[in-house]
């Protein structure tokens, strides 16, 4: 297979994954849909799954309307990625950037698969917009990852310390442990009994993260939790 017919399988099998991946659950989306909010993003992802699967014949047979029909549904699948997580999730613009930002890519990816006849017309400043907003989509993915990373592998580290605790630990050899580890160690008590709360000291971290060990009458550990969430601002 040369890499012209690989191109163009690519791009259709991510084309049908796609949109697979917006008919997942669109129907109960649409019952749920009671304002115009929620209906203009639920009929985005209805309409970028619909174009999808109608330019996989397009792509397919190299019609010169593909190129056309690509773009409105990279446009859909733009505003899906944007609108959802404020919608549906009531999120602010930080995570409907970052999902705007892999939609952008992914469309971005299927465009320059696909082996699209060369553009005409408005298409061909139109490319350029479509391109400025792949790259973009990109460097915000780019930029968004590696801010996350180091709190994503500081919690691996921390999930990782606090799974591999033994049942006959007790909570000052667990403190002692964490504080060795850089951890901020904090015991405490409740009704449920006596606790150790150990939670990152690093400053400035996107994630809070942290695990609370439990422990039975004997000094024994009981329980270990692991939690992590975005940091409170």
């Amino acid at each position: 297979m040369n890499w012209h017919k690989l191109r163009v399988w690519l791009a259709i099998l991510a084309l049908i994954g796609l949109s697979v991946a917006g008919f997942w659950g669109v129907d109960q989306e649409w019952s749920h849909a009671h304002d115009p909010g929620t209906r203009f993003s639920v009929f985005m992802q209805t309409l970028y799954a619909v174009l999808g699967l109608i330019a996989v014949a397009f792509v397919w047979k190299r019609s010169r309307w593909a190129r056309a029909l690509l773009y409105l549904w990279a446009l859909a699948l733009l505003f899906t990625g944007a609108t959802a997580p404020i919608i549906w999730a009531g999120t602010g613009w930080g995570p409907a950037l970052f999902a705007a930002a892999i939609c952008a890519v992914c469309a971005g990816i299927v465009i320059w698969l696909a082996p699209l006849p060369p553009a005409a017309g408005p298409l061909r400043k139109g490319r350029w917009v479509v391109a400025g907003i792949g790259l973009a989509g990109a460097l915000l993915l780019i930029t968004t990852l590696l801010q996350w990373a180091p709190s994503v592998l500081h919690g691996r580290a921390m999930e990782s310390f606090c799974a591999g605790m033994r049942d006959h630990v007790s909570l000052p050899e667990l403190k002692d442990m964490a504080e060795q580890q850089g951890y901020v160690a904090t015991p405490g008590q409740d009704k449920q009994g006596v606790f150790l709360k150990i939670t990152s000291g690093e400053p400035g971290e996107k994630l809070d993260y942290g695990c609370t060990g439990r422990f039975k009458p004997d000094g024994s550990i009981e329980s270990m939790s692991f939690n992590a969430g975005a940091t409170a601002k």
